[in-house]
């Protein structure tokens, strides 16, 4: 168990070790967190203090852009120097030094004089400007998106869509809609699994609905909502299927970019419904069959008391899920994902059919 521990708090520092901000870090962090036991040496034997210094040196002023500071459990100020007779340490003498990473230089014009066209001035790089036509001792910075995400030129009001950007980013970037994630071979697996669950799902459901319109008087309670459960779930079930007759771009993309807002008709909306209205009664009817259940076996109420509260449970499964919906639609929070097992679907985070052996979800923006 300890083990695993480590390996959790050593991979926190993977991003580092990626970016190669100090050619000694992965040697450092190797020494805390794994040193080494010598049979004849009782004492601690960590990395030299020189060791330290160079990977903070390295990492530490690009952990503290993002707000982190150089942790305290590995202070340089309390490792011993290399050639302390009292307390050996580790050094690499003959390993080969890595480049260290480029620096930003600072601009040699006044900052007041440095502007950003467009976007977030944090964003701008200092090197020579875009523009050209301003002043004498100004120059311009411009603002790019960087892969993966994508630049689509903002729709105008006339376009009867908008396209939100990224939170700190320029306008017009955007996520894209083919996802940058996961791989070709991935998001076709999860089309192929989502589909051939949806589709049994599908199969089922209709058989039991089938059998209630043959012989509606075999379903009394408290066995009636396994009914209307099986009817959610067929419902729900078409919802992820909508991607096999619309195809994924028509619910999930806007040009080159995922859907940020779904107003008004569309696959998407559409999609949105099935899933998020019908996924929602189901959870509430499986708790009025457990409720139905209770009144049978545990107070033992006949068939006829508890269908005459039947309004009660109607009125709950189908008004709170439709309250919640119409607030998503009002609002405009429906969007979609690009995620393998939560593609081509447009509906809340709070959907977890339970039909599908895997999560199978999408989100609205917002909550």
């Amino acid at each position: 168990m300890k083990h695993v521990l480590i390996g959790l708090q050593v991979h926190q520092y993977w991003p580092l070790v990626e970016i190669k901000c100090s050619a000694d870090l992965k040697f450092f962090l190797c020494s805390v967190y794994t040193p080494i036991c010598i049979e004849d040496y009782a004492k601690p034997l960590p990395a030299c203090r020189s060791v330290c210094e160079r990977a903070r040196d390295g990492c530490a002023p690009l952990m503290q852009k993002y707000g982190f500071k150089w942790p305290e459990r590995m202070a340089c100020e309390r490792l011993p120097r290399l050639g302390d007779p009292d307390h050996l340490c580790m050094e690499e003498p003959e390993r080969a030094r890595e480049p260290d990473p480029p620096r930003p230089t600072r601009p040699t014009r006044p900052l007041s004089k440095l502007h950003c066209t467009g976007g977030d001035s944090k964003n701008c790089e200092g090197g020579p400007g875009a523009g050209a036509g301003g002043a004498a001792g100004e120059r311009e910075c411009a603002c790019a998106c960087r892969p993966p995400l994508v630049t689509m030129a903002t729709r105008t009001a006339s376009a009867g869509a908008n396209t939100s950007t990224v939170p700190g980013l320029p306008p017009g970037c955007v996520t894209p809609c083919a996802g940058a994630f996961f791989t070709r071979e991935e998001k076709e697996f999860a089309g192929v699994w989502i589909a051939l669950w949806s589709g049994l799902c599908a199969a089922s459901t209709l058989m039991t609905l089938t059998t209630f319109l043959i012989d509606s008087q075999r379903f009394k309670y408290p066995e009636r909502p396994i009914v209307y459960l099986s009817a959610c779930y067929f419902m729900v079930s078409l919802g992820y299927l909508a991607r096999l007759a619309f195809g994924h771009d028509e619910i999930a993309c806007d040009g080159l970019a995922l859907k940020t807002s779904a107003d008004g008709p569309s696959a998407c909306t559409l999609v949105f419904l099935l899933i998020y209205f019908f996924g929602m009664a189901s959870s509430i009817w499986w708790v009025v069959l457990s409720f139905a259940w209770f009144l049978a076996a545990g107070l033992k109420w006949g068939n006829e008391a508890i269908a005459g509260h039947a309004h009660y449970y109607h009125l709950a499964a189908w008004l709170v899920p439709g309250a919640k919906t119409m607030a998503v639609l009002v609002a405009g929070a429906v969007d979609s994902s690009a995620e393998p097992i939560r593609r081509s679907s447009c509906t809340s985070p709070s959907v977890r059919p339970s039909c599908w052996p895997v999560s199978f979800r999408c989100s609205a923006s917002g909550r």
